[in-house]
């Protein structure tokens, strides 16, 4: 999803009211991670961890970016800052 909108959004930087500190490239990342947003219970969690097919939305979204050398450059982190890794697992 991200290649296909970095293709095809590569000049944009639109900026959103309320939101202007944020680059185009930070606001894909930012909606990646809200859709996957949710408060539940510690109850309905565990039940989750234990009934679900899917992990928590949580580690949906810190699993894939830690691993995202484009996620690192857009917000700056530096190899081992916060949720970057030293060691990426690269699949594609």
């Amino acid at each position: 999803a991200y290649q296909n909108w970095a293709k095809n959004n590569a000049n944009i930087d639109k900026k959103l009211p309320g939101l202007t500190n944020y680059s185009a490239e930070q606001l894909f990342f930012i909606n990646f991670a809200h859709v996957w947003c949710v408060k539940m219970t510690d109850s309905a969690a565990f039940n989750q961890i234990l009934t679900g097919v899917h992990s928590l939305g949580e580690f949906r979204v810190t699993g894939p970016t830690s691993n995202f050398d484009e996620f690192d450059r857009a917000f700056g982190c530096k190899s081992g800052q916060g949720n970057s890794r030293v060691k990426k697992c690269v699949v594609w």
